[in-house]
């Protein structure tokens, strides 16, 4: 996978889980509910088939170029932690700090695959 592919992928994941972010704080304050098959199912689909085709091209990037802040288990774990990011945004049934905790996990490791695939092209 091209290394800008993979750095709009990242980019697109990071603005993903900010939003969900806000959301899951904003839906916590107004209690709104969104619908199932209109709203959370194609949301949660959109965002499998990114997170899927991220982490496969990360974790090609960690073969190819064996960065010293990214390893494979991260990947994995931020894809995972991504997917309940952007489920917990709409339907609100996970604890406050566990959502805190989740999405700066997920943050943390898409900005230090966006540091390596930046720190790459200026090279």
């Amino acid at each position: 996978m091209q290394s800008q592919t993979l750095l709009e992928m990242t980019e697109q994941m990071i603005e993903a889980a900010e939003k969900g972010a806000d959301r899951y704080q904003e839906g916590k304050k107004s209690d709104h509910s969104y619908d199932f098959f209109e709203t959370i199912k194609p949301a949660v689909e959109e965002n499998d088939d990114l997170a899927v085709r991220w982490a496969k091209g990360a974790l090609e990037l960690i073969e190819a170029r064996r960065p010293k802040y990214v390893h494979k288990e991260q990947i994995e774990t931020a894809k995972d932690h991504f997917l309940e990011l952007i489920l917990q945004s709409y339907v609100h049934h996970i604890h406050k700090k566990r959502f805190k905790d989740i999405t700066e996990s997920v943050l943390y490791t898409l900005h230090a695959v966006k540091d390596e695939l930046t720190r790459e092209d200026s090279r």
